[in-house]
């Protein structure tokens, strides 16, 4: 019986993903950041991608004026080249020309002004969901001939991916492939212990849960308020009323205020993440680090080496953020004493005694505050409610009967897990109670 002669394998290109998620590749503009000159900020636009996503964007939206490849594809598929053999997925991005000016900033990469001083193109983009879990781990064959090439239409190149980059990672990311995938993000293990292995890039720092498939990524309790943010982006596992994971070995993050005592433990948020939203959210979680004030940008997590100034502690408390409010969610463990209310989006760090008439230890002190629902908080801030030592609540008679039927006030509320150390705070608000 004559040998069958085998059927010739046929080879996966990186077009074939794209027609594979729905999007033809004549939609399709290919970006390959080639860096051949070292830049003045960063070596690669590899190590900017890694280690300023928001600059890598920036740097990619802004494009010499009038480039059509660049105008008239809608999607951009971004490359980058960690080293010189081999060109690594950045991720696709929907792409809108807004402007045609001249740059108002210095370039990310190679701290100088964008085209020259001259006009240029500036983009809108924005990082679509589609192969966001080939990000950092898909290589792709860059052909000899086009080494050159800093963008082509995706239709008239053939891109092969690597050996072994055909099968995409899916499902819950757990224990050794979590820390992988998070290693391919640029995160590196700074700690570790039997069950537990600290994780950072740049400013943000996660713990791995190593025995655990159950939300075993564990992320800073500030993102406790942003629950139904991470929920809206997809492939995020978050409990239905988020509450501390507390454990005294994540030493990067704030410490756990227990009632009644002091604790040495500290917690974090335990989240699940699918594969594929594994990069939006380490974006989400760069973009979470800080946040716009009147100010400008306050940093409102950082790290053990790189702790918040006290300036920025004292402005993260007076807006109801930062280690302040975190202090307000562990101890009261995320539920509005007065109301029960659990929802972080509707709780207020707010302090007892007010913020102008506090020193700025008071202002930071967590016993001089209350997680309180929006309309709790609105009363008490404007002297309409008093606390007892015990508990009790007492209701201005300003607040009419009609009022306070309105908005919930009931006449046995009685807040439970007050200490002696919030008795100074509640008698200086009594003070100034409005009959």
């Amino acid at each position: 019986m004559a040998t069958q002669p085998k059927a010739p394998s046929m080879t996966i290109t990186f077009n074939d993903l794209l027609t594979s998620v729905g999007i033809s590749p004549s939609d399709v503009c290919v970006i390959r950041h080639q860096t051949p000159a070292r830049g003045k900020n960063f070596a690669t636009v590899h190590d900017l991608w890694r280690n300023n996503p928001e600059g890598f964007e920036r740097y990619q939206a802004t494009q010499n004026a009038g480039r059509r490849v660049f105008r008239t594809r809608k999607i951009w598929a971004a490359f980058v080249k960690p080293t010189s053999d081999k060109t690594v997925f950045a991720g696709l991005y929907d792409a809108t020309l807004a402007d045609t000016r001249k740059a108002d900033w210095l370039c990310d990469y190679q701290g100088d002004e964008p085209g020259g001083g001259k006009p240029v193109d500036i983009f809108s983009t924005r990082l679509r969901s589609e192969l966001s879990d080939r990000i950092g781990v898909l290589h792709v064959d860059w052909p000899a001939n086009s080494q050159r090439v800093w963008a082509r239409y995706a239709e008239r190149l053939t891109l092969p991916l690597s050996t072994g980059e055909t099968a995409p990672r899916s499902g819950p990311l757990a224990g050794e492939a979590l820390i992988d995938g998070l290693t391919a993000l640029g995160f590196s293990r700074t700690h570790a212990t039997q069950k537990l292995v600290q994780m950072r890039h740049n400013e943000i720092i996660v713990y791995v849960k190593r025995e655990t498939r159950t939300r075993p990524l564990v992320i800073h309790p500030h993102y406790i308020d942003l629950a139904e943010e991470l929920r809206a982006l997809g492939g995020v596992e978050v409990p239905d009323s988020p509450g501390p994971y507390i454990n005294s070995n994540l030493r990067a993050f704030p410490a756990y205020h227990a009632e009644n005592r002091e604790s040495e433990r500290r917690h974090g948020l335990a989240i699940g993440i699918d594969a594929s939203n594994l990069y939006p959210l380490v974006r989400f979680l760069e973009q979470g680090t800080t946040i716009f004030t009147p100010y400008g940008d306050l940093r409102v997590v950082a790290p053990d080496d790189n702790p918040l100034t006290e300036r920025e502690q004292l402005q993260a408390a007076r807006i109801g953020q930062g280690a302040f409010r975190d202090a307000l969610m562990s101890f009261w463990k995320g539920v509005c004493p007065v109301t029960g209310v659990d929802n972080a989006a509707l709780l207020r760090a707010s302090h007892i005694k007010a913020w102008r008439e506090a020193s700025n230890a008071e202002r930071l002190d967590p016993f001089n505050g209350l997680l309180l629902c929006a309309h709790i908080d609105a009363l008490f801030d404007r002297n309409l409610i008093a606390i007892e030592d015990d508990g009790r609540i007492r209701v201005s008679s300003l607040v009419s009967t009609d009022n306070r039927k309105r908005l919930g006030l009931d006449p046995n509320f009685r807040i439970r897990g007050l200490t002696e150390r919030h008795s100074p705070f509640l008698a200086y608000h009594r003070s100034r109670f409005k009959e």
